[in-house]
């Protein structure tokens, strides 16, 4: 059940990779901006990356990602992402711990080298900033995701790439 959600939450991310990014806009609400650097808006998703959490290991680098949702159908349709792959497990009712779902945090590795990130944890938050659950893949099953160009993935991924270069 909890690869499930991750593949779910992993599926969400790599549409916000793969589609167009919008034009930057200034930081608002509680995003500190000293630590969060806004990389675009996709789909009525901010996508910021903590400048704080990028960690090198010679070609591969760790980052965490913000991803808020906007507006009330945006969040709604991944509600309902979410309670479609509970209603297959027969369980719909899990899903409502999501109602109030207000952004994600991605915990991902970067290989700079070739172009492809995966994501090793996703943790979904509520608009209080309470944690609704973290998930992450079973030990082996991290997905590598090649990083397609002009998408938000590629200028999120050369910003960390390049970060403090």
């Amino acid at each position: 059940m909890t690869y499930r959600i991750f593949a779910l939450s992993f599926l969400s991310a790599v549409l916000l990779l793969i589609s167009g990014c919008s034009t930057q806009k200034q930081l608002t609400g509680s995003v500190n901006p000293d630590n969060w650097v806004l990389m675009a808006t996709a789909d009525d998703v901010d996508i910021l990356v903590d400048t704080t959490s990028i960690r090198r290991e010679g070609a591969t680098i760790f980052a965490i990602e913000k991803r808020v949702y906007l507006t009330s159908e945006r969040k709604l349709r991944e509600i309902d992402k979410i309670r479609k792959e509970y209603t297959k497990m027969g369980k719909p009712e899990k899903a409502n711990r999501w109602n109030d779902l207000s952004y994600s945090i991605h915990y991902s590795e970067y290989d700079c080298v070739n172009s492809r990130l995966r994501v090793l944890w996703v943790e979904d938050y509520d608009s209080t900033g309470k944690r609704i659950v973290r998930t992450t893949p079973a030990k082996g099953k991290e997905r590598w995701v090649n990083v397609g160009e002009e998408t938000v993935g590629d200028y999120t991924f050369f910003y960390i790439c390049d970060f403090g270069n």
